[in-house]
Parts: structure tokens; C-alpha cells; sequence
């Protein structure tokens, strides 16, 4: 029977899959991110084909008038209509993590080489900025600087602000493989909710929210005070050490304790591990990612690591990837600042190089607004268009009540192939091809490149996205820019770009794939990407948002869901569990306001309410946590309480941290 390949359209971790001609889905024992282990929400992929899709273009010049079905040709006249009609700084493209390469880097030409405005960003914005701004900050530029294969000859697992057991399930089962493979293998996790993975580590720390940077300052400061530091490693391939070290002794372990809410013993733990373990790897994901001080966080792990030489060999500081092409989309540069090739639309040499390439000219230096302040200017008036690629943020951006009034004041273009809450905002809404009825690539979170073969025609007038906007640029006078007669052909012409760069893949072709970029240790020689070619420690600065509230929101994924359950919520399998929607509260918080598990309460602030299912959990007091991801058929979603003040570094919005209040809405029925 014959089987296709494909990359799963879910979490970061890359998974390789086959589909066969009876829509039956299976792990690849070739692919070397899974080695043909998976994870239950892809099984469920082809049940989902047909439900609640987009099957032709849908237009409406006022929002209080229902759609009407128009051709695709009329599609591009309005498009090209009020593109023409508007300045380059009055549209905004919002696009996603979730699109195949080729669809990235059409898009990314299509806006700043082709329109000439860096007004464009990814959803990528909402979970990789922080991690990404510190690698470049720390090794001069992108990329974990491990693989997966890094896992199986380990001993020490830390997870802090991640919880992998859930949200990169195969990852996770790779780790417990590894440990029942040596007795001595330790995982620990850092959280101040007892997870799924914290159930399943040898240690857990259980963390007052937001502040980690302190947590990890401590550390640092005792593996000054014990003479753990390697300082052979430091003094060779690093610098900045002193200034780092100097915010740290801000934090000893009586001090930071008291902030964190933690042992000091288990901050001496930590540094200790750290200074004697084998080969440590940590992993991080949006817990530390998604903050005001997310950056910092990074910033305070990594050094842990130049602190003790635990790079290559003895570990590695490994951001997991929170989307399945978030990788591919920092390759084509698709944020407000990137260009193709890890490059930046602020170095004049990667601009010339660029327009060079796509015979363009004026690449804007500048960047274009992030998402969150696009919205902001959207309500002024300033951007007055605004293309919705591949995403919903009227469910998953912060502070919601405003997105909502941004969608409801600017000409909205959804473009997607199912549909959800943002489209209820739209004015032209257009029918996109998914994964599985196109061809391209994704890069999982170790660098490792997967071809997404077709195995279905796509649904009704559904079009690849690289397509639709091949064919708007043709229409509009750019049919020089935009060749491509398939997607292997906009691929061939992205790896080009890559030549040279650390993100290297210019010697690849579809059929050299799976394959990955750099070495297994992307600095091998410890020769970083930097003007001193060494890695640079940087001060972890401190800080916390001051919140009004009784308790701190914290936000995150279900455990068989995906985002905003656009897909996967169209699956019974995996809605079970799932609903009604829930907050998981201390027992002894409850038992303080005489909630019982499974009364509804409503969670609240000044920016808005909802009402959760109270479920029981070990979590820190004066905490909980609601998943964000619900849409609205199952009432309001979580993120109207979520603040939109961001990291000011990476720009990534604060979505793990808001003050909130707890009443009692509905008491169980016994």
C-alpha cells in the first residue's frame, strides 16, 4: 500500500509520519526527531479533513452584513484594490508558525521586497521572540546549538517552564527512555504547577511565577561561592563573566529564596548538579519565553551553562520550539526585523544582499510594529488593513477585548483553511490548502528539515498559500518577482540565500530530506558567530510586573489540543477531557472561598471575566492556571485577562502572568 510522507502539523518537535491510501497515520522509524515513536493527536488528522472548512472566498465590505461567495478573481481585485488605495505603513500581515517554508518565504517577499514594508510578524512573536533573542545575543545568532541526539547519552534533564510531557509529548517519552536506560539519570523540573512532567521528574521546584531569573541568579552566584565555575572554559570562550556574576551576588540563596518561594537548599541542589553532572541538558519553552522579563530568563539559564562549560559534549541550554515551522519561519526571517537566511533588515549588508537577490530595491532599515503594536495602531487609525494568514489571534494575542476592537475597525483578510473566531471579524475571508493537499518543508526544533509530501487534493477552492499570493503579485505587476510554477521551485530559490550562513542548506534538495542544518553541535569548535568569536554572558536583570489580584492567571496548552483547537478541537477523541473548560486551584485557596471541585467560578479583572469548572490541583498558592486556547463556542476566552505589555527586548508579550480575583458563579450539584 502506498504510504506518504509528511511532517506532524502540531507541536515543535518534528515528528516524521506516514499516511497511507486508507488515511491511516503511523510514526517514521527513519525520521530521526521520533524514530517512529507519535503522539495521539496527529492519529486523528484525517477525521478532521472535511470538518468545518473554508471552501471558497467569502466577501463583506461592512461587518454587519453576511458573507457572499465571489470568485477568486474577484478576491484579487479587492485586494489589489485597497492595497493600492492604502500606503505601505497602513497595511500589516500577520502570518504563522504553522505554514510550510515556502509559504513564509513568498509571503516575507511579497511584503518587504515586493511592497516595501517591514509590516508584517508571525505568531512566532507569541513563543519563540525571547529565546531567540537571547541566543543571538548570547552566540551572535539563531539556532539550538544541540540536536535530539544529544538526549540519549545524558544524565541530568532540567525543565523549566516547560511542560514537555504534554506539549512535546515524543520529546519527553525520549528522555524517559533514557533514563531507564541509567540509574542515575536525573529529571528535574522547575514550575509552580506540580505538571505532568513534574509528576514524572526525580526533583521538583516548585516556583512562585515570574521569577526564574532570580531563581537561576542564584544559582550562578553559588557556583561562584563553591569554586564550581570552569573557569578554563570561560577564560576561553566567553566574555563578560564579571558583569554577569556581579547582577548574581544581588540573589544569594537567603534572599532569593525568599523571592521564589523556594528551599535554599534546592538552589544549592541545582548549582551543585549543574557543577558535577555528566552531560546536563535543560529545556525551556514558553514559561520562560512568554514574560516581561522572558528574555532575562533566557538570558540566566544560558549562563549557567558558560558558567560550567556544558555546552557540546557535557549539554546544552535547548529551547524547544513551541510550533511546527516556527524554525523554518526564523530561516526565512518572517518576524518584523528578519530576512531570508538569518538575516536583518537593520544590518545594511544583509539588506543590500537581499534586494540584490530578489532584484529588489528599498528594503526598509527599519522594523516593522510587532503584532501587539499593531494592534495599537490599528486603533489610531494608522494601519487600516490587516491580513490574517494561517492563525487566530482573535482567541491567542493578549488583552483581547482590545484585539477586538482593532478586528472590528480594520479591513480584515482571514486566510485559512478552517474556520474560526477570526474570521467572525473579516471582510474577505480566503480558502487556504493544508498540510497534507500541499508540498513544502518544516524544520522541527533540532534543525532537522522534513518534505510535506501531498496525499490529498485540497477542498473545495482551497489554494497553497504561497500560491495565492504568487498569483495576487502576478496580478498586481510583479509576475518577475514571483516565477514559481511549484513549491520545489520557491524552495530552490530560498536555499540560496542560505549559502554561507549558519543556517546552511543550500546543498539540499527535496530528496536529500530529512535532513538537518549544521552539525550535530552547531558550534562545534566553540567559535561563535560574535566579533570577538567568543559567547557573551550578559547581566540577568530582574524584573516583575506589579499586578492587581488575589491570585497570578498563569496560561498554557491542553494536553490534547493544539492552540486554539482549530483542528483538533473538531476531534471527539481528543476533546475528551478537555471540556468543559477548567482552572485548576490549590485546594487550601479554595477552601479559603468556599469553592468545592467542580463548581464554576468566575475569574476576573478590570480587563474583562470568564467562568472556569474548578478543578484541584497542586499548585502554588495563590496561583492557578486556565489553558488559553478555548474558542469561543465554550464561552470567553481566557487571554481578556491576559496583559499585552511585553518583553522589551524581544517584544514577546507577558501571557503566563496577570493578576486576577476568584468567586464562587455556580456551586456543584451533590
Amino acid at each position: 500500500m502506498r504510504e506518504t510522507r509528511f511532517q506532524c502539523p502540531y507541536c515543535g518537535v518534528g515528528c516524521g509520519l506516514f499516511i497511507n491510501e486508507k488515511g491511516k497515520i503511523k510514526g517514521d522509524f527513519e525520521h530521526p526527531a521520533n524514530k517512529g515513536d507519535i503522539c495521539k493527536k496527529p492519529v486523528y488528522l484525517p477525521k478532521i479533513y472535511e470538518k468545518g472548512r473554508i471552501e471558497k472566498p467569502l466577501y463583506r465590505e461592512s461587518k454587519s452584513e453576511p458573507f457572499k461567495e465571489i470568485s477568486w478573481e474577484e478576491a484579487y481585485k479587492i485586494l489589489k484594490r485597497k492595497i493600492l488605495s492604502l500606503k505601505p505603513e497602513e497595511l500589516y500581515f500577520y502570518i504563522s508558525g504553522q505554514l510550510l517554508t515556502e509559504d513564509s518565504y513568498v509571503i516575507n517577499k511579497f511584503v518587504k521586497g515586493f511592497l516595501r514594508t517591514n509590516n508584517i510578524d508571525a505568531n512566532s512573536r507569541l513563543c519563540m521572540a525571547s529565546a531567540v533573542s537571547a541566543y543571538k545575543m548570547v552566540f551572535g545568532s539563531d539556532g539550538p546549538p544541540c540536536t535530539y541526539e544529544d538526549i540519549d547519552d545524558a544524565d541530568v534533564f532540567l525543565f523549566i517552564g516547560s511542560n514537555a510531557a504534554i506539549a512535546h509529548p515524543v520529546l519527553f517519552k525520549r528522555v524517559i527512555k533514557r533514563k531507564r536506560q541509567i540509574s542515575d539519570a536525573l529529571i528535574i523540573t522547575i514550575d509552580p504547577v506540580e505538571t505532568e512532567t513534574a509528576k514524572k521528574s526525580d526533583v521538583f521546584i516548585q516556583i512562585r511565577a515570574g521569577t526564574d531569573t532570580v531563581f537561576l541568579n542564584s544559582v550562578l552566584y553559588v557556583l561562584y561561592k563553591k569554586g564550581w565555575i570552569d573557569y578554563e572554559f570561560v577564560e576561553r570562550y566567553t566574555e563578560g563573566f564579571d558583569k554577569a556574576l556581579q547582577q548574581a551576588r544581588k540573589f544569594p540563596p537567603e534572599v532569593a529564596s525568599s523571592i521564589c518561594d523556594v528551599k535554599e537548599e534546592d538552589i544549592y541542589l541545582i548549582a551543585e548538579i549543574f557543577a558535577k553532572s555528566k552531560k546536563l541538558i535543560s529545556f525551556w519553552c514558553q514559561g520562560l519565553n512568554q514574560s516581561v522579563n522572558g528574555v532575562m530568563k533566557n538570558i540566566a539559564l544560558i549562563n549557567l551553562h558558560l558558567a560550567t562549560g556544558r555546552l557540546n559534549s557535557k549539554g546544552c541550554p535547548f529551547s524547544l520550539t513551541g510550533q511546527p515551522n516556527a524554525m523554518g519561519g526564523r530561516e526565512v526571517g518572517y518576524l518584523s526585523n528578519g530576512l531570508p537566511g538569518y538575516r536583518d533588515v537593520r544590518n545594511k549588508e544583509d539588506r543590500k544582499f537581499i534586494e540584490n537577490f530578489w532584484v529588489v530595491e528599498g528594503i526598509k532599515e527599519t522594523p516593522g510594529p510587532t503584532i501587539t503594536e499593531a494592534i495599537d495602531l490599528i486603533l489610531r487609525d494608522e494601519i487600516k488593513f490587516l491580513w490574517v494568514v494561517c492563525t487566530n489571534p482573535a482567541v491567542s494575542l493578549p488583552s483581547l477585548k482590545k484585539v477586538e476592537k482593532a478586528l472590528e475597525k480594520v479591513f480584515l483578510v482571514v486566510q485559512d483553511a478552517y474556520y474560526n473566531d477570526t474570521v467572525n471579524f473579516a471582510n474577505l475571508v480566503l480558502p487556504a490548502a493544508q498540510v497534507g493537499e500541499k508540498e513544502g518543508v518544516m524544520t522541527g526544533s533540532d534543525r532537522t528539515i522534513t518534505l510535506c509530501e501531498k496525499f490529498r487534493e485540497p477542498i473545495g477552492e482551497a489554494k497553497p498559500d504561497w500560491q495565492i499570493f504568487t498569483e495576487l503579485a502576478k496580478y498586481m505587476g510583479g509576475e518577475n518577482l514571483f516565477p514559481y510554477r511549484k513549491p520545489e521551485d520557491i524552495f530552490n530559490e530560498f536555499k540560496n540565500t542560505t549559502k554561507g550562513r549558519l543556517c546552511d542548506i543550500s546543498h539540499l534538495s527535496y530528496k536529500d530530506l530529512p535532513a538537518r542544518w549544521g552539525r550535530k553541535w552547531l558550534y562545534e569548535n566553540l567559535r561563535f558567530p560574535t566579533e570577538s568569536g567568543k559567547a557573551k554572558f550578559h547581566p540577568a536583570y530582574f524584573d516583575l510586573a506589579s499586578e492587581k489580584g488575589e491570585f497570578i492567571l498563569l496560561t498554557g496548552r491542553l494536553k490534547n489540543q493544539w492552540h486554539t483547537m482549530t483542528k483538533t478541537g473538531k476531534s471527539p477523541e481528543l476533546l475528551k477531557g478537555e471540556v468543559p473548560p477548567f482552572v485548576i486551584m490549590n485546594p487550601k485557596d479554595a477552601q479559603e472561598l468556599g469553592i468545592e471541585e467542580w463548581d464554576i467560578v468566575k475569574i476576573f479583572s478590570d480587563k474583562g471575566e470568564i467562568e472556569r469548572v474548578v478543578i484541584f490541583g497542586n499548585i502554588k498558592r495563590r496561583h492557578i492556571y486556565a489553558p488559553f486556547g478555548y474558542p469561543r463556542e465554550f464561552g470567553e476566552p481566557t487571554n481578556i485577562l491576559v496583559s499585552d505589555r511585553v518583553d522589551p527586548i524581544s517584544k514577546e508579550p507577558d501571557l503566563k502572568y496577570a493578576g486576577v480575583n476568584v468567586k464562587v458563579e455556580k456551586k456543584v450539584l451533590k
